[in-house]
């Protein structure tokens, strides 16, 4: 080593020790040491193992998004299916509720004619209990030598109040047995709702015909979309219905309180009639 350095410096450029070296054999050493290269000047083989690793992380990726998104998808509709089946089941028991209201409704109209019978039929037994009494007076008074005196009518004081009471509960009845439930308007979809609001007709929004015609050609070309949009319009119809229903309900309800409380006024004046009658012919069959 150190006798290459004490050479001349000349004999370090000789070429002549690199003579005896076959191009070939030098360029056939070098390409077996190095790896194959792409023949392509603008590829970078460094990278591209890097790359195809990359690009199939990537895909994996989206194949993981969209399968969760299918996933998501899936749960939605099986949630607004699910609140759609809630609410026809809601609807049918209403419709059940309101069938037993106009039953109990006739039971109820039935047994306060029954009631207005009984009333007119004490009435009618007042007034021959006072004939009665008056007879049973004239012959007391004639059997005591008061042969001077006509006999008097003794007509119970409070019987033409009795009978004034009775009209006036009579007339009561009528009121609330007749009572005519609430009408409630034609349901409409969404959109009309829309299109009808004070606000729409004021504004006049003519782009909102356009922008519907583009949401439901939006919709029509994703089937998710579409399913999930009828399923909405579906819920929404179906409460606008069990809110009207609901309406209805609470108005028959009311009206049928209204008619109990006037029953109650008929039973009390019923039992007040009879307890007076019944004492009042204990009295005669005494005489």
């Amino acid at each position: 080593m150190a006798h290459n350095y004490l050479q001349p410096v000349n004999n370090h450029f000789d070429m002549d020790k690199f003579a005896d070296v076959d191009d070939d054999l030098f360029l056939r050493n070098n390409r077996k040491n190095r790896a194959p290269r792409s023949t392509n000047p603008f590829d970078d083989d460094d990278d591209g193992d890097g790359e195809v690793s990359e690009s199939s992380s990537t895909t994996a990726q989206r194949q993981a998004y969209a399968e969760k998104r299918r996933d998501i998808e899936q749960r939605t509709l099986d949630s607004t299916q699910k609140s759609l089946g809630l609410l026809y089941e809601t609807e049918e028991v209403g419709k059940a509720t309101a069938v037993e209201l106009a039953r109990q409704r006739e039971q109820l109209e039935k047994t306060s004619h029954n009631l207005d019978e009984i009333n007119s039929t004490l009435r009618f037994s007042q007034r021959h209990l006072n004939g009665l009494k008056s007879v049973f007076g004239g012959l007391k008074n004639y059997l005591s030598g008061s042969r001077d005196q006509p006999p008097t009518a003794t007509g119970s004081p409070t019987s033409s109040q009795e009978t004034n009471c009775n009209a006036s509960v009579v007339t009561g009845g009528g009121v609330g047995a007749g009572a005519i439930p609430k009408q409630h308007p034609q349901a409409m979809s969404p959109t009309e709702r829309y299109d009808n609001h004070p606000v729409s007709r004021i504004r006049d929004d003519s782009s909102s015909y356009h922008q519907r015609q583009a949401q439901a050609q939006q919709r029509a070309a994703n089937p998710f979309q579409h399913q999930l949009e009828s399923n909405l319009d579906d819920m929404c119809d179906n409460l606008s219905r069990l809110k009207f229903l609901a309406t209805d309900l609470g108005t028959e309800i009311e009206s049928q309180n209204g008619l109990l409380d006037n029953m109650n006024y008929k039973i009390e004046s019923v039992d007040l009639k009879m307890n007076k009658q019944n004492k009042d012919m204990n009295k005669l069959l005494k005489k």
